[in-house]
């Protein structure tokens, strides 16, 4: 007994990005005077309190929209803590390691009935098991002569049947290796989401010839970005999410959307605001492994402020990568170009599917991609904050045109790409 206790205590294993993140924000609500979940669910609006306690239980990596919300419930650096979040969702990486403070207690649960002891299942198991075993001893006729002897055809039967069914489970067990298979054929998405997306034509003006001058001194200011109203990213188990607005927007102003879902299944993607506006898709591209590349638009937007929120409705997807972004000086669609392509090569680019567009309309093009390098537009473009889930990333960037008819959204990437550009005027 002495020589055991004198053993060094075994060290625990290293925690997981979860289970890090899931310590800084209990370490986080415990310097803001441990609030209880449910005044920090009333501060966030949004989220609810069991969601919150699930974000600091490190069972799971919560999503940014939920670490923002316990974050702003905490009082904390979002900049700061959207780095850390960042850090643990890419594979491999993990926010720093800190002290864990002791972990929150469980809500509290009224008990329903009588306490049932933890181990009357598997007792109750154990005994069936048992008495199975006993009965078919007892039913199994004693060995002798002409007894212990089956004919030969039995154990024939008996080894196809055992092949069979080592088969069986194997091709089971491979098919269902998610991370390893291809992504799952259309016919494998349940039956409502295999009505086709809406036309894009919707979303376009008019049909008609449309001179390609330049702007003159009577039309709108040049067109700017304004700013990043909302975004989020994460591996998703449901087909709808509701984005907090984090930046005021002017009235009058053009809010874009631009979204990546991955091994995707098809139908409509619909988003709407709190205040009514309505967003139509401009551009829509989806490549060969299911990876659905969107743009949206909402011209002469509704002011909202951070007690507005957007939401987005999409068919089924592994991931979505989604960010709304605030333009001035913009009010219709010109033209639209869009184009994908595998991995392997060098470059992305619209230029197959090029749109018309004249000096000084506004362009904005996006790119999901999939592994590979990250997409790079080219020196003329300014790109906007990207967005990264592992090896996806949803990559956003816009310009001022300045040849006319000749608009395509071209850079550099080794990556399986799908790209929408518009032109806005």
């Amino acid at each position: 007994m002495a020589e055991q206790e004198s053993q060094p205590a075994e060290r625990d294993p290293a925690p997981s990005a979860a289970e890090a993140l899931a310590a800084e924000l209990r370490r986080l609500r415990l310097e803001a005077g441990q609030p209880s979940f449910r005044t920090m669910a009333k501060t966030a609006g949004s989220i609810s309190h069991t969601t919150l306690y699930e974000a600091a239980s490190g069972s799971r990596l919560p999503s940014w929209t939920t670490t923002r919300a316990y974050v702003r419930a905490c009082g904390g650096d979002e900049a700061e803590w959207h780095r850390r979040w960042t850090a643990a969702a890419d594979e491999g990486s993990a926010p720093p390691a800190l002290p864990a403070p002791p972990a929150p207690p469980a809500p509290p649960v009224e008990p329903s009935g009588p306490p049932v002891a933890a181990n009357t299942t598997a007792d109750t198991t154990a005994d069936t098991r048992a008495d199975s075993t006993a009965a078919s001893a007892a039913a199994e006729p004693p060995a002798g002569p002409g007894r212990g002897r089956r004919p030969i055809w039995t154990h024939a039967f008996c080894l196809l049947l055992g092949v069979a069914l080592g088969v069986g489970s194997t091709l089971a067990v491979v098919g269902f290796r998610t991370p390893d298979a291809p992504p799952p054929s259309a016919h494998g998405c349940p039956s409502g989401d295999t009505e086709s997306a809406p036309a894009e034509a919707a979303a376009r003006p008019a049909p008609g010839p449309r001179p390609a001058a330049a702007r003159t001194a009577a039309d709108d200011s040049t067109p700017s970005w304004a700013s990043r109203v909302a975004f989020d990213q994460q591996a998703v188990s449901s087909t709808e999410v509701v984005l907090p607005v984090l930046s005021p927007v002017t009235p009058g102003d053009a809010l874009v959307v631009t979204m990546m879902l991955t091994s995707t299944c098809p139908g409509a993607v619909t988003v709407t605001d709190s205040r009514g506006d309505r967003f139509r898709i401009v551009g829509d591209v989806t490549d060969s492994l299911r990876h659905r590349v969107l743009l949206l638009a909402a011209f002469g937007a509704a002011a909202l402020t951070a007690e507005d929120s957007i939401r987005v409705a999409h068919p089924r997807a592994s991931k979505y990568h989604v960010a709304v972004d605030e333009f001035r000086g913009v009010s219709a669609v010109r033209a639209v170009g869009r184009a994908s392509g595998d991995a392997g090569g060098t470059t992305f680019s619209t230029a197959a599917n090029a749109a018309a567009c004249a000096p000084g309309d506004l362009l904005v093009g996006t790119v999901g991609s999939n592994s590979g390098s990250a997409p790079e537009f080219g020196t003329s473009w300014t790109s906007l904050p990207a967005l990264r889930l592992s090896s996806y990333r949803l990559t956003t960037a816009h310009r001022i045109a300045t040849d006319p008819d000749h608009c395509a959204a071209t850079g550099q990437t080794t990556s399986q790409w799908g790209a929408v550009l518009a032109v806005l005027r």
